[in-house]
């Protein structure tokens, strides 16, 4: 057992040092789970995790890092938290078309860059705000708009239709929609293929399940490494049978023409942002 942990520790720091750059990548995620890091009584930590998919369609798990409860206060929120896992740290890697943030909501990184709110928590923080009786009838309104939308514009307009239906009974909750419509309907930019994969964060979300059955057993952590060592492996173990996402020769040019549209939008001065960090 000794043995095991001193190597997964080791594989660890190597991956930690490794490069970045080397990485072509499309899209970003980050998300965070909450677990006890910690051998005495401290409040469960933020762990925060991002992964890319890359022009060839492969996952790769691109950083973890724990965030304390104060921590997560002083940004403000997890959201802010999460992107700066992608945003604060030495590693680089470039990512023209990436969408850095969180499930409750992604972060732009910058121009030349898509930002992306996760459809599926958006959806959660709409019902939490309205009586259970109309949960059912607006969450099939909600996915019927970004299913059958072909665009951006065709989805904005469904999604601004449903918020005049509801605006003056739950001004609220269809403020949630009206703050981040952009950023709910931005998918569709996308190759049609890959958009109902890249909506939300359930990319992330299946890992932390397995995250969460392999440490509920172990209760608390007797440090943060210790910790940091087994999320990573698990994390890494439990994405191999991860199926991807297909890059097509159509879907790859759409992915370029995104890019040369986002490149053209860049300012002369932008010239120092076109590289995302990552932790």
């Amino acid at each position: 057992m000794a043995r095991i942990c001193t190597s997964t520790r080791e594989r660890y720091r190597a991956w930690c040092g490794r490069r970045l750059d080397e990485h072509d990548l499309v899209y970003c995620f980050l998300d965070a789970l909450y677990l006890k890091l910690r051998p005495d009584e401290t409040p469960a930590e933020g762990v925060l995790v991002a992964w890319g998919v890359t022009l060839e369609g492969r996952k790769v798990l691109l950083g973890v890092a724990a965030r304390k409860p104060r921590e997560l206060a002083r940004t403000g929120s997890t959201s802010a938290a999460t992107s700066s896992l992608a945003l604060s740290s030495r590693r680089r890697f470039w990512s023209p078309t990436a969408r850095p943030g969180s499930g409750k909501r992604r972060v732009s990184s910058g121009r030349g860059r898509s930002r992306e709110r996760c459809t599926v928590h958006a959806l959660r923080n709409v019902t939490k705000k309205l009586p259970e009786r109309l949960h059912r009838e607006l969450k099939a309104r909600y996915w019927s708009i970004l299913d059958e939308a072909s665009s951006p514009a065709e989805a904005r307009a469904g999604l601004l239709a449903l918020v005049a239906d509801y605006q003056r009974a739950f001004p609220s909750a269809m403020a949630v929609i009206e703050r981040e419509l952009e950023a709910l309907v931005c998918h569709l930019r996308f190759p049609s293929e890959h958009r109902k994969r890249v909506r939300s964060t359930n990319l992330l979300e299946r890992t932390f399940v397995e995250v969460r059955r392999r440490t509920k057993v172990i209760g608390r952590f007797p440090g943060e490494t210790s910790a940091l060592c087994l999320i990573w492996a698990v994390l890494e173990l439990s994405s191999r049978g991860w199926r991807g996402v297909v890059m097509t020769p159509r879907a790859v040019a759409e992915i370029e023409r995104l890019r040369r549209a986002l490149a053209a939008d860049r300012q002369p001065d932008d010239e120092a942002q076109e590289e995302v960090v990552a932790a």
